[in-house]
């Protein structure tokens, strides 16, 4: 019987061996590229997305603030208090202690007994009874502090000396005409004004590492102009850090026009808001008409100014005045040869 000769020669085996391992190399290769494909879309439709939505927080964010700086800040502290009032508790009386025995401040006490800074209502609350437990202190504290938060005089930022105090302000006062409730007010915050600088220093930190310095500085223009009309002092410092951060980007990208474009639209649609829920509230209307006009007011001009450069305008203007300057200098010239 003849054996079946081996029609396979060693070449193939090693051509096909080769084809094998080259096709297990590249599957790898491919799976990894496609993977990379994958992931950058992701990345891709995600980073659209965050930039959509920090475009659309920037819009509602601006006209809160623009809300928060109008009458309807009065309005919500009064809500709100409505809702925490009640009867003294032990706790209350502990954070007004001092004032309490010494009649020390008057109405303005808060800023000088000590009790009403957080670490010192959290020290007063801690005293005030030896018999009660931590959830007891704990519920006593934030009540008393929501409640105070919530009244017209508001909690102070820190404790001042009575005497230092009415120095600074009298001196205030007399040389430069800021009245001692202004200055009361910057040393004090309330709910709102509370509401206010934690929505701005969120705006602050989802625009922080953003490469337009135009969109960044628009939100800055917003909390400054809201900062200033409710004499928020907790918004006011957000505010600086931010322009601070604005005035850095412009100077390493050389972009001030885009910096003096972006504030001046932030304060325009801050500025809109504003105005248009005061109004309402003026005319007597209720708090959700102004709240729902101050959000519409604020979003319609963040839409009218997005594609408007308040720098060309000012560039257009001051171009205009210079040409109407020189004709008139010609006209002038031209009749002083006739004459």
């Amino acid at each position: 019987m003849r054996k079946l000769k081996n029609t396979i020669s060693p070449m193939k085996i090693k051509d096909a061996t080769s084809s094998a391992l080259e096709s297990l190399q590249a599957t790898p290769k491919k799976a990894s590229k496609a993977s990379r494909a994958a992931v950058g879309g992701v990345t891709t439709g995600s980073r659209r997305a965050r930039d959509s939505a920090i475009s659309l927080a920037d819009r509602l964010l601006t006209t809160t603030q623009g809300l928060l700086a109008s009458d309807l800040s009065r309005d919500l502290n009064g809500l709100l208090h409505d809702l925490a009032k009640g009867s003294a508790t032990i706790y209350d009386r502990a954070m007004d202690s001092r004032y309490l025995a010494t009649g020390i401040g008057g109405g303005n006490h808060r800023l000088f007994d000590g009790g009403h800074t957080i670490t010192g209502a959290v020290k007063a609350v801690r005293d005030a009874s030896p018999d009660d437990t931590i959830i007891e202190e704990a519920m006593g504290f934030l009540q008393g502090i929501f409640r105070d938060m919530t009244t017209a005089r508001g909690l102070p930022l820190a404790n001042w000396d009575k005497a230092t105090y009415d120095q600074v302000s009298g001196f205030l006062q007399s040389e430069f005409h800021i009245p001692k409730s202004w200055f009361y007010d910057l040393n004090s915050y309330d709910f709102s004004e509370l509401l206010g600088g934690t929505i701005g220093f969120v705006a602050v930190v989802l625009r922080w590492k953003s490469a337009n310095t135009e969109a960044f500085s628009r939100l800055v223009g917003g909390l400054g102009l809201a900062a200033v009309a409710s004499a928020n002092p907790l918004l006011l410092i957000v505010t600086i850090v931010a322009l601070a951060k604005a005035f850095h980007k412009a100077r390493q990208t050389g972009g001030y026009a885009d910096l003096v474009d972006g504030h001046l639209k932030g304060g325009i649609g801050a500025g809109v808001t504003l105005v248009a829920a005061s109004q309402v509230l003026i005319a007597g209307g209720p708090v959700g008409l102004a709240s729902l006009v101050g959000l519409c007011a604020g979003t319609l001009a963040f839409k009218a100014t997005k594609n408007v450069s308040v720098v060309e305008i000012t560039e257009f203007m001051a171009n205009r005045a210079k040409a109407a300057s020189i004709e008139m200098k010609q006209l002038a010239d031209s009749h002083v040869g006739t004459s």
